[in-house]
């Protein structure tokens, strides 16, 4: 096993104490096991280095157009405030993106970590709560050929058209660095490659584990063995 990957296990890869424990087992040359997988107390199997996406899968037409008219109200406001306190808008939007990209690329590269129980998944994902999926709540679990909405060069095409308009801003800007042209540049520059990069980590799993609940919510699964995890679901 590489070096690093070793030294990224005995740091923390796993998401919790017990998978932590496992995998500092498994980095022992010799000492592999299977998907990351492995029995632990009470009939629990914990599975590590899985990325989770999980969310609503039907959103209220009431809870819609409450979303939509607050994300209207912050565009306006964001707006005012670059004009009257500039350029605390264009700030306010950097920091979004900021945010966003540092809890994106950091639940890519620290992963999630799942417990699967007689009677429950938990999702351990990081920075965010813990997700518990009573099993009699899941309605499907499906295993789907892993494929990206558009070609991947259409997708490099259009990041890389975006990072020269925002490279091309950020030089634009450099006589005012205060300007709302040259912070959405940095902001561009930083999300964009983000994005892309996390999209690559879910695309290079050929199939994922896709969730479906009775509160219409779902959680992709993506990760080497995801008909294992669905067997252990034994959800027809």
């Amino acid at each position: 096993m590489p070096h690093m990957e070793t030294i990224r296990l005995y740091l923390g890869w796993c998401p919790n104490a017990t998978a932590a424990a496992t995998c500092r087992r498994d980095a022992v040359p010799g000492n592999e096991s299977r998907s990351g997988m492995a029995a632990v107390d009470g009939g629990r199997e914990v599975v590590g280095g899985a990325v989770v996406d999980y969310g609503s899968s039907d959103i209220p037409a009431v809870a819609a157009v409450v979303m939509a008219v607050a994300g209207a109200g912050f565009f306006i406001l964001v707006m005012y405030l670059s004009v009257a306190f500039p350029p605390s808008g264009s700030l306010i939007l950097l920091a979004i993106a900021l945010t966003l990209s540092v809890m994106e690329l950091y639940g890519v590269i620290r992963r999630t970590g799942i417990e699967i129980s007689r009677d429950a998944i938990t999702l351990r994902r990081p920075i965010l709560p813990a997700v518990v999926i009573p099993k009699d709540a899941i309605v499907k679990a499906e295993v789907r050929e892993n494929k990206l909405p558009g070609p991947s060069w259409l997708l490099v095409a259009l990041v890389g058209v975006i990072l020269v308009s925002a490279v091309a801003s950020i030089y634009g800007g450099l006589s005012n660095p205060a300007s709302m042209r040259f912070i959405l540049g940095i902001a561009a520059v930083v999300f964009f490659p983000v994005m892309t990069c996390c999209t690559s980590a879910r695309a290079r799993y050929p199939r994922s584990l896709t969730i479906t609940t009775a509160n219409k919510k779902i959680a992709a699964i993506y990760t080497d063995d995801p008909e294992r995890i669905a067997r252990m679901l034994e959800v027809s």
